[in-house]
């Protein structure tokens, strides 16, 4: 059974559309867990209504209100979800057909975004394939695996066995890192998240990247980048 764990900070529709979503592909036992820094619009109420946990936590940057949800989580299995996406209509099915197999320690799935522009919509997913391929190409040959943070699930020892998420931008990079290479990981093109593009409108498709770059290096380094400014949640 399913943990999901989706950190919020004033996203009061995109809880209510996400949470619509992942209610019509739960089980009985399956959970959701908002960690929720305090929205003033009305977010936790809204989680609430459909069901979901709903903790609170002040802003300390995104991976550690994932840690967080993961803490007060009662199953085996965590999904980390961000709240402006949509899943496929199979999501969380594909999800459980993986960790039916007791050896499978994470799996991950491919992130595509909505954009009002058809250019801009295939910049996007190409980016996103480009780097969900080369991360399971990088997997296959070394073992060391990289997940979207954003499109994720663990089991809870391996989670927890380097900590969970820490407050670094990139804190799947940063995950990656401190866990050992394994090759009890699935990638499913299969499992997909579509997000919304509002990062890259709001701060620019390039320099997000040059910004993810960036710290991806310095995490390859041993260092990570604040996350002051940056997706409190």
């Amino acid at each position: 059974m399913l943990s999901i764990i989706i950190p919020t900070l004033n996203e009061k529709e995109n809880v209510d559309r996400l949470l619509t979503h992942l209610k019509v592909q739960m089980d009985g036992e399956d959970e959701i867990i908002i960690v929720d820094a305090y929205s003033k619009d009305g977010t936790p109420e809204t989680a609430g209504k459909h069901g979901a946990k709903v903790i609170f936590q002040k802003p300390k940057g995104i991976g550690l209100a994932k840690t967080e949800g993961a803490k007060h989580a009662k199953n085996d299995i965590f999904v980390f979800l961000d709240a402006d996406c949509v899943p496929a209509k199979d999501f969380l099915p594909r999800i459980k057909s993986h960790f039916r197999n007791k050896d499978i320690h994470a799996v991950g799935g491919l992130d595509l975004y909505e954009s009002d522009s058809g250019i801009w919509k295939f910049i996007y997913n190409t980016y996103s394939k480009l780097v969900f391929y080369s991360a399971a190409l990088t997997h296959k040959i070394t073992g060391k695996y990289w997940l979207a943070a954003n499109n994720s699930a663990y089991r809870r020892c391996v989670f927890f066995s380097v900590g969970g998420f820490r407050s670094v931008v990139c804190e799947d990079m940063d995950m990656m890192q401190r866990l050992p290479p394994s090759k009890n990981v699935k990638y499913d093109k299969d499992i997909i998240l579509t997000l919304s593009d509002r990062r890259f409108r709001e701060d620019g498709f390039f320099r997000t990247l040059i910004l993810w770059l960036w710290s991806d290096i310095l995490l390859l380094l041993g260092k990570g980048v604040d996350t002051k400014g940056y997706r409190k949640g």
